[in-house]
C-alpha cells in the first residue's frame, strides 16, 4: 500500500519538528517561524504536547469512582498530573485487568480522550475526582483473541524494557569499576511519608470530606459529631467562597423570619382593631347553610367559627344569659367560647343594644345575694347593699325604701308599717288563700323554693333540669338542689353531683343534665 507521503517528505518534516522543538526550547522566534513556516509548505499532519518535563512530578492521589453495569466502588491512584487519559488506561490495565477498551473516563462532568492530559481537566490536588465506567466486553466489541494478543504484546514490551533496564545497569556498574576507590556512593534516601489526610472520612461512604463541609458532598450524610476542625486549618479559596454563601443565606433566611414576623405582627394589630372580624374566604353558614362571600360573614375572636351575620345577630337577641356562647354545635362537639362585647355592639342596633345591657342589668341583680330592687311600680332602679345599710334611696324614682321591712312605707315607721301588714292579710281573702295553694304544693313537692333566692318554681313536664328565671340556677328537680357547685356549671364541689363516676344523682333522676 503506498504512502501518502513520499519518504523525503516525511524526513525532512521530522528534521524541521526537532529543530522547530529546539527552537520553542531556546526562545528563538526567528528559527521557530521559520520551522512552522517549512512545515506549512511540506503539508505534513503535525502533533504539537508539551513534554512530560513540564508537568509536576509530584504524585498526588486520585479518587476513582468506579461503576459497571451491577455494582460501583471509589479507589485511589498515585498520578502526576501530566499523565495522559491512554496512560492511566494502561494503569487500570496493569493494576486491575481492564482492558482500554473497556474503559469509559469522565472527568468534570465531561468525557475525556486518550491524548488529553490529567491536567488539562484540572486534575491537580489530592482528593481530585474521576470516573470510571467498565464496559462489557461484548458493548466495546472485544474478542478473547484480541485481549490475549494484547497481553502477549504488553509482555514482550515489558521484557525488552528489562531488557533495556539490564543492560543500561551493566554500563553504569562499568563505569562506576572505572571511578576511584575513594569517590562516596550515594544511597537514596528514606521515602518520603505519605500526606495526612485533612478532613472527615464518611461513615457511609467513605468520601474524605474537606473539614468545615456540615455534610458528606456525595451522599450527604452528616458529619460525625464528635469530629472538631483543626486549629491549624486554613481553607482554601472554594472553601471560603462556600462558607461565605452559606453565611450569607443564613443572613437572609434570618432576614426573611424577621420581615414575616414583623408582617404577621401588623396583620395582628391591623384585626384588632377591627371590632368584626369579617371571614377571609367563601364558607357555608353552620346554622342556615347558606352560602357566605368572603367578607360577608364574621368570624369570631375566641373560637375562630365562621357564620353568616344575620345568624349571630339572631343569637344575640334570642340569647337569656348575660354571656353570648358561640352557636357552633354538630354531633359531637359544641363550642362554649363566648362573644366579645365590641362584636356583639357591632352586630346590633343601637336599640337593639341598649336591651342587651338591660338584660345583663337584671340577670346580675338577680344572680347579686345582697341585691334590691326599688319596690316603685315599673322602676328599674336597684342596687346592692351592705350590713349596716337600712334605705336605699332610689335615682330614678326619688323613692326611699326600707330595706329592713323591702317596702316603701312614706309616713311609717317599720312597726307601725308591719302592724298594717298582718291587719290587711288577715282581711284580703284572695292573698290568704294564695297563700294556702302555694304552702300545700310545697308539701306534696309540685313545687320547691329555689336554693338561692327562695323564690317558688314549679316543673311543667320533661326531664330533671330546670332554671329558675329569677337568678338563673340550674336546679335538679329530684334532689330539689342545685344542680352544680357555687362556681357554676361543670363545678362538681357541690350540687346533685348527677353522673359523677357514672353514677345518677338519684334512683329516679331523669336526666338532670
Amino acid at each position: 500500500m503506498a504512502l501518502p507521503y513520499t519518504t523525503d517528505n516525511l524526513k525532512k518534516a521530522e528534521e524541521t519538528a526537532q529543530m522547530l522543538s529546539e527552537a520553542i526550547n531556546t526562545g528563538d522566534k526567528a528559527e521557530a517561524t521559520r520551522c512552522v513556516e517549512e512545515l506549512l509548505t511540506l503539508k505534513v499532519p503535525v502533533c504539537m504536547r508539551l513534554t512530560p518535563e513540564a508537568y509536576s512530578q509530584a504524585y498526588i492521589r486520585l479518587r476513582v469512582g468506579v461503576e459497571d453495569a451491577l455494582s460501583d466502588a471509589y479507589i485511589t491512584m498515585l498520578v502526576t498530573p501530566g499523565m495522559t487519559i491512554s496512560e492511566l488506561k494502561q494503569k487500570i490495565n496493569h493494576d486491575y485487568g481492564f482492558h482500554p477498551s473497556l474503559q469509559c473516563w469522565i472527568i468534570g462532568k465531561r468525557f475525556v480522550k486518550d491524548e488529553d492530559t490529567l491536567f488539562s481537566h484540572n486534575v491537580t490536588c489530592d482528593d481530585d475526582q474521576a470516573f470510571l465506567f467498565i464496559r462489557s466486553a461484548h458493548s466495546a466489541k472485544l474478542s478473547r483473541e484480541q485481549q490475549k494478543q494484547e497481553e502477549q504484546d504488553r509482555k514482550i514490551g515489558g521484557i525488552i524494557e528489562d531488557i533495556e533496564v539490564l543492560s543500561r545497569g551493566a554500563a553504569e556498574q562499568g563505569a562506576r569499576r572505572k571511578q576511584p576507590q575513594g569517590s562516596p556512593v550515594r544511597k537514596p534516601g528514606p521515602a518520603l511519608p505519605p500526606k495526612p489526610v485533612v478532613g472527615w472520612s464518611c461513615s457511609v461512604c467513605t468520601y474524605v470530606n474537606k473539614p468545615t463541609r456540615p455534610g458528606c458532598e456525595m451522599c450527604s450524610a452528616a458529619r460525625p459529631e464528635n469530629y472538631k476542625i483543626p486549629d491549624i486549618y486554613q481553607p482554601d479559596e472554594e472553601e471560603i467562597e462556600r462558607l461565605q454563601q452559606e453565611e450569607l443565606a443564613s443572613l437572609q433566611y434570618q432576614q426573611s423570619i424577621l420581615e414575616e414576623r414583623e408582617k404577621n405582627f401588623l396583620t395582628l394589630i391591623e384585626t384588632d382593631n377591627q371590632d368584626l372580624v369579617s371571614n377571609t374566604e367563601e364558607i357555608s353558614c353552620p346554622i342556615c347553610c347558606e352560602d357566605v362571600q368572603a367578607g360577608q360573614g364574621t368570624t369570631l375572636r375566641e373560637c375562630l367559627h365562621s357564620f353568616c351575620r344575620e345568624c349571630v345577630k339572631l343569637t344575640i337577641v334570642n340569647c337569656v344569659d348575660a354571656e353570648v356562647v358561640c352557636p357552633y354545635a354538630d354531633g359531637e362537639y359544641a363550642c362554649n367560647c363566648t362573644l366579645q362585647d365590641r362584636e356583639i355592639k357591632t352586630l346590633l342596633s343601637t336599640e337593639e343594644y341598649q336591651k342587651f345591657l338591660e338584660l345583663r342589668l337584671n340577670i346580675a341583680e338577680s344572680r347579686s345575694e345582697n341585691s334590691y330592687h326599688c319596690k316603685t311600680l315599673d322602676c328599674p332602679g336597684w342596687c346592692i347593699f351592705e350590713d349596716d345599710v337600712n334605705e336605699f334611696a332610689c335615682d330614678i324614682c326619688t323613692e326611699t325604701n326600707c330595706l329592713l321591712c323591702k317596702a316603701i312605707h312614706k309616713g311609717m315607721n317599720c312597726k307601725e308599717y308591719q302592724d298594717d301588714l298582718r291587719l290587711r292579710a288577715e282581711n284580703d281573702a284572695a292573698a290568704k288563700q294564695t297563700t294556702e295553694a302555694l304552702e300545700l304544693m310545697l308539701q306534696n313537692g309540685e313545687a320547691m323554693y329555689c336554693p338561692k333566692c327562695k323564690v317558688i318554681i314549679q316543673k311543667k313536664d320533661g326531664c330533671d333540669w330546670i332554671c329558675c328565671l329569677m337568678c338563673k340556677t340550674e336546679i335538679c328537680w329530684v334532689t330539689k338542689q342545685a344542680r352544680w357547685g357555687p362556681q357554676g356549671h361543670g363545678d362538681v364541689s357541690g350540687g346533685c353531683k348527677c353522673r359523677i363516676n357514672g353514677a345518677p344523682c338519684h334512683p329516679n333522676c331523669q336526666n338532670c343534665h
